[in-house]
């Protein structure tokens, strides 16, 4: 079964910044994760989840 997380093609091969996985509402993105973190602060998040979002077709490993 699979499972998506971020739908939304305009952010794929970067780290994005949530709330949480029950909340998963993109609050800002970059190419690094410390550049998506840092956006998520300047908007008021403090301990916003950091998450990457893969390329179409991209295989990832965990």
């Amino acid at each position: 079964m699979e499972n998506v997380l971020i739908k939304d093609k305009m952010y794929s091969g970067t780290y994005v910044a949530i709330l949480d996985m029950l909340n998963p509402k993109v609050i800002s993105n970059g190419k690094t994760p410390i550049d998506a973190i840092n956006s998520a602060k300047q908007k008021g998040v403090e301990n916003p989840m950091i998450v990457f979002v893969p390329l179409e077709n991209m295989v990832q490993i965990y």
